[in-house]
């Protein structure tokens, strides 16, 4: 469990994940960059930036296992691919579930 407000180095932290997951463009587009409210009442995200917010959130949370179920299906190939490479260096084991 990570302490609220963040401590500098678990922002730094949750910065990093989301810049390997393709967020970096999204963080300097929000005014309020890493700490954007986001969803109904805040910044608008598009189904592939919500995606890869959840990855980063289920990253940050330091778990053994990290289960991804139906993750990946809004991104296109490049956001997909740049997301796998992340999860893969990042989660100690991972589970993902897919449907064709």
């Amino acid at each position: 469990m990570r302490p609220w407000p963040p401590l500098a180095e678990d922002a730094q932290a949750a910065e990093e994940v989301c810049i390997e997951l393709g967020l970096g463009d999204l963080l300097e587009r929000m005014p309020g960059g890493l700490m954007q409210e986001v969803g109904e009442s805040g910044w608008q995200l598009s189904h592939g930036e919500r995606s890869r917010l959840y990855m980063a959130r289920a990253l940050l949370q330091g778990a053994e296992l990290l289960v991804l179920d139906e993750s990946f299906a809004a991104l296109d190939p490049d956001s997909l691919e740049q997301a796998l490479q992340c999860v893969w260096r990042r989660a100690p084991t991972l589970l993902v579930v897919a449907h064709p």
